[in-house]
């Protein structure tokens, strides 16, 4: 068994209106520390089963489905369950493709 984590953000150029209304309504209720607020998606994903290509299919699930890879970025973090280490990925760099030869 293996959990997925993703967490899905705006990009850095893209505004976030949602981000900014929240930061706002933190500074009018007694935080006028805060300057950014940034609002994303976080999902857990459990996985029974592991194939060679697991990985990459979880990141076009991610890339076609869980995120908008125009203005989102997302962040892949795997873990087998009972094991703490993660690894993780970023899709700024995007996932090598195999190629037939």
């Amino acid at each position: 068994m293996m959990k997925a984590k993703v967490i899905v953000m705006p990009k850095a150029a893209v505004l976030d209106p949602q981000g900014n209304a929240v930061r706002d309504a933190m500074q009018h209720l007694g935080m006028p520390e805060v300057r950014s607020v940034r609002i994303g998606k976080y999902m857990e994903i459990d996985i029974e089963g592991q194939n060679g290509e697991l990985e990459s299919r979880l990141h076009r699930l991610c890339r076609d489905l869980l995120s908008n890879p125009v203005i989102e970025d997302y962040e892949l973090q795997k873990r087998e369950s009972g094991n703490q280490e993660q690894s993780k990925t970023n899709t700024k760099t995007k996932p090598k493709r195999k190629t037939n030869q």
